[in-house]
């Protein structure tokens, strides 16, 4: 992609100011999903839109969009930041929402084949969500997977004939079409999800040190290192990687399904699982100074149309802690 493309800039900007139509999103996303350089062109601005509203003054906003671009195609040098706080100016205008990518047809996925090498050549079809993003992916079988922000997920040409295998690293939602003969798997790290038809919600990011599966109606059987768990509606199961330990609990699966709807929810969650999550949705990098902080927990949902700077206001129920930016890192501390 060109330096200066004036309709990428366009698009990006309409996003960011809400004001883009469902074709231009489409027109959007699509270059974003096929091209490296539109994908860390968008994920740049995702990062700044965030970074922007956590300003602790209001500056001038004569030309608001043109300083986004000017500080998308010229990034700070990090050698020179110096571990000093860094005031950024609140634009107003530039977008407040999370992104959230609804991509409503089989037509709207956006694709890309990769082949192997072996005697018989199968076409490998991956899709793979950016920060900040949500996808819905229609399968050959008919099942439908939402894909989540930083996720991506593959499967083979000879899904919904063959077998019905997918590989997913990152959080995922399926609606499993039933089919006796051929079972529903997902392959996630150590973990192996089987279903025949059922609707469960997956969290494994390869970074995390744990791995959620939950089921919110049918059942499924979790297989990890040879041994098999089975899960009813309602309830989660939660692998330590560290411990290489699985437990099996009750939970509002209501709750996790709200994702897809733009709500961020959590049951029990502590604060850096849930600053993880904003990490994910906002393209950006939280740092808490605080040890009592990282002990506390939460229950609740957050509107992912808030920005940035509303949640974590939300998060601080006793108004105890201030936020700064250094070098491009939030930094939560004690006030």
């Amino acid at each position: 992609m060109p330096e200066n493309d004036p309709l990428f800039d366009r698009l990006l900007a309409k996003y960011f100011l809400r004001n883009i139509s469902v074709e231009d999103k489409e027109t959007l996303f699509s270059r974003i999903m096929q091209s490296p350089a539109d994908k860390d062109r968008y994920e740049k601005a995702a990062k700044l839109n965030a970074l922007l509203h956590l300003s602790v003054f209001e500056s001038h906003k004569q030309d608001d969009y043109r300083l986004l671009k000017e500080k998308i195609a010229n990034p700070p040098d990090k050698q020179s930041g110096r571990n000093k706080t860094r005031r950024i100016p609140l634009f107003r205008r530039i977008a407040t929402a999370v992104i959230l990518v609804v991509l409503s047809s089989a037509g709207s996925v956006y694709l890309h084949d990769k082949y192997t090498h072996q005697e018989e050549q199968l076409r490998w079809i991956e899709t793979s969500t950016p920060l900040g993003g949500q996808t819905r992916l229609l399968l050959p079988d008919g099942s439908v997977a939402w894909v989540n922000a930083k996720s991506e997920l593959k499967y083979s040409s000879r899904f919904g004939t063959a077998n019905r295998n997918l590989y997913l690293d990152g959080g995922a939602y399926f609606e499993v079409n039933k089919h006796k003969e051929l079972p529903f798997s997902v392959r996630t790290g150590d973990m192996e999800v089987i279903a025949t038809g059922t609707t469960f919600n997956i969290c494994s990011y390869s970074e995390d040190n744990k791995s959620e599966v939950v089921l919110l109606e049918g059942g499924v059987d979790i297989i990890i290192s040879d041994k098999r768990y089975s899960l009813v509606p309602d309830e989660k199961m939660i692998y330590d990687k560290t411990s290489a330990s699985a437990t099996i609990e009750q939970t509002d699966t209501q709750m996790v399904a709200r994702w897809i709807k733009g709500k961020l929810s959590f049951y029990q969650a502590s604060i850096p699982e849930i600053y993880r999550m904003l990490e994910r949705h906002f393209n950006v990098r939280i740092q808490i100074d605080d040890d009592e902080l990282k002990n506390e927990y939460f229950l609740g949902s957050i509107n992912l149309g808030m920005n940035l700077s509303e949640i974590l206001r939300c998060l601080d129920v006793d108004k105890k802690y201030k936020i700064e930016v250094r070098n491009d890192v939030i930094v939560i501390k004690r006030k």
